[in-house]
């Protein structure tokens, strides 16, 4: 009898980075949406930390085990430390703890994962690169955190048997900022994977229990400068000069840990622009919630700076709902339908879309759009899958 083939998910993400969290769910929920015939065939592994446990009990339905790295690894022993310093030296292995443990549970493949030595190993494995945000956007970041960024995707470019992208827009960087790599490149664009019972609430009631208006645009992003709230609460400025007040709803965590004080930035701009009755900040909300109060707005807004692909665009298509969206080439990529698109660092061009939208869009949600969008989403998400398994091998 062929044995299964093993495949482990390293767990990404944070209550700091949500779309790390967001990105291993879809994996893992889109392989579960593979036919039977097709999933039998594989062992999904997830390896994670005991700081993740809820989001690991959440997808432990989906996998076939769940490894800890506190409980399930080798223990960190003087003597281990010792082996694995001398491992990291001679034998230019970045983990070896977890090389041990990997060939002892006898893996095939593991992602995301880096490492330099690739040769000779019992496993295959890629290596994920989100964006290159801080190429284009150095502002928003330290010196040391650039410097990091630049020596880290210069050791994967260099040492990487195999790079994976969410879009076709960074592998165009990848390929332009290291021309020489001979690693393997490919793209795995992600899709949202939703719950059966995303469609079957009532998105009024959460509505009721935020005490928000009937009618609202809502922003779901991490307050970090990239997302570029500000756009959106200049063009509300504008439009209140023209005596149309439009209502945001702002969802996600309100610390930026690259410049905290941004978020005193935006509460000034709202109190000293007289908005304050029209934008709602909620900060991080339950998931199930926010997906009711996507379902229930006019209109999603994505006003990003940057993106490696958006996990906002992928949730607004599953949902069927229309969605306002900065003008960045990975956006377009993305495509949602019924989108409107404005140049991301003009106030006065998003103005005129989100009057336009405000006076002819109703609350949802629009069942007709969700189960046209629900249809797509079914194939689109195995699509996700097969397209991860080819990598696999």
């Amino acid at each position: 009898m062929t044995r299964k083939q093993r495949l482990a998910i390293n767990v990404l993400g944070n209550r700091n980075w949500i779309g790390g969290i967001q990105y291993t769910k879809n994996l893992v929920l889109a392989l579960a949406h593979l036919p039977s015939e097709v999933r039998n065939q594989y062992e999904i592994f997830l390896i994670g930390n005991k700081s993740e446990i809820n989001t690991l009990k959440e997808l432990e339905p989906y996998v076939d085990k769940i490894f800890f790295r506190e409980t399930d690894f080798k223990a960190a022993t003087l003597l281990n430390r010792l082996f694995w310093k001398i491992l990291k030296i001679f034998n230019n292995q970045n983990n070896p703890q977890l090389d041990s443990f990997l060939n002892q549970q006898e893996i095939d493949f593991i992602y995301p994962y880096f490492s330099k030595d690739t040769q000779g190993k019992a496993y295959n494995s890629a290596t994920w690169i989100y964006d290159f945000q801080h190429k284009y956007l150095p502002d928003f970041f330290s010196n040391a955190e650039i410097q990091r960024r630049d020596e880290n995707f210069k050791k994967i470019a260099e040492y990487s048997n195999k790079v994976v992208f969410s879009s076709q827009t960074a592998k165009k960087d990848f390929d332009n900022f290291f021309p020489n790599s001979k690693a393997k490149t490919e793209v795995l664009s992600f899709k949202t994977v939703p719950f059966q019972n995303w469609y079957e609430l009532e998105p009024k009631k959460v509505q009721e229990k935020y005490h928000l208006p009937q009618k609202f645009f809502l922003i779901s992003n991490q307050f970090w400068q990239h997302k570029n709230h500000l756009v959106v609460l200049e063009a509300m400025k504008f439009l209140k000069l023209h005596s149309i007040e439009p209502i945001i709803v702002c969802t996600g965590h309100v610390n930026d840990y690259r410049k905290p004080e941004y978020i005193d930035q935006i509460l000034e701009l709202i109190h000293c622009s007289g908005l304050a009755h029209q934008v709602y900040l909620l900060g991080l909300i339950p998931r199930l919630d926010q997906i009711q109060l996507m379902r229930r707005s006019l209109a999603v807004i994505q006003p990003s700076l940057f993106e490696g692909w958006s996990t906002v665009i992928e949730d607004a298509r599953c949902l069927g709902k229309p969605i306002i969206m900065s003008d960045l080439e990975v956006n377009l990529e993305q495509n949602p339908p019924n989108h409107k698109v404005f140049e991301r660092n003009s106030p006065d061009k998003l103005a005129p879309i989100l009057a336009d939208w405000w006076d002819k869009l109703k609350p949802g949600p629009d069942y007709e759009q969700e189960k046209r969008a629900k249809e797509n989403n079914l194939v689109e998400v195995q699509n996700f899958a097969y397209r991860f398994l080819e990598i696999a091998q």
